[in-house]
């Protein structure tokens, strides 16, 4: 179910779902990447609810801001995408400190991801 957000941002940018979807995750794995330095624990990043809660929480408030200066200032179509990029790149510098560094400490899943992964060989 797509929200009342979501909509009006599909509708301003002239997005379907999909594509306002797949642009929702490439944000969210370039943020996870920015703070998560490792691939190890950017998969761990990725993979945890409560971040990814967090995270589109956090996106929903970006995209607000955005609807905001849309609706005061109605900027030329061929700046709404500006104004939006403008408006969500400021989730790059929001991170839950204390959320990240719980993930980082987590050595489990790293020894696990490379210590138990079988490895395959193809003739």
């Amino acid at each position: 179910m797509k929200t009342t957000t979501q909509n009006q941002i599909q509708d301003y940018l002239q997005w379907s779902t999909e594509e306002y979807e797949d642009r929702l995750i490439l944000s969210m794995m370039v943020w996870c990447q920015h703070h998560g330095h490792y691939p190890s624990i950017v998969q761990q990043l990725l993979a945890n609810a409560a971040l990814n809660k967090w995270f589109m929480m956090e996106h929903q408030k970006c995209e607000l801001q955005f609807l905001k200066i849309v609706a005061v200032i109605p900027p030329q179509p061929d700046q709404l995408l500006a104004h939006y990029k403008a408006c969500t790149a400021q989730m790059m510098i929001k991170h839950p400190r204390a959320l990240i560094e719980k993930i980082k400490r987590n050595k489990d899943f790293s020894n696990l991801l490379l210590t138990h992964t079988p490895v395959y060989y193809s003739n």
